[in-house]
């Protein structure tokens, strides 16, 4: 994958992360703060951090429940190592549901 196809789907990836907890998040419990290329999302447990690592190629996840992530790009979606998908952690712990779109 090339830097152009990274940026896009990436971006995408954590927009869509912004545009999903401002829509479903009926109870204003989580705080969303979008600067460039850093998503932050302040919550009762804690702040997440989700940014671009475009050197790496991976969206990078901090999270006050379950530590550092790493995700790469495979198979239309966004998987860790581990094969832990991104929108799964975010959606059990956040308590969010995101409706799987292609990116």
């Amino acid at each position: 994958m090339d830097n152009t196809e990274f940026t896009k789907l990436a971006e995408s990836a954590i927009a869509l992360i912004a545009d999903t907890i401002e829509t479903e998040d009926k109870d204003c419990v989580i705080e969303v703060d979008f600067q460039g290329d850093i998503l932050n999302l302040v919550t009762n447990q804690g702040v997440y951090v989700i940014n671009k690592h475009s050197a790496a190629k991976e969206i990078w996840l901090s999270s006050p429940i379950s530590g550092p992530h790493h995700f790469y790009y495979n198979a239309e979606k966004w998987q860790s190592r581990n094969n832990i998908d991104l929108f799964t952690i975010l959606q059990q712990e956040l308590e969010i549901t995101f409706t799987y779109i292609k990116l």
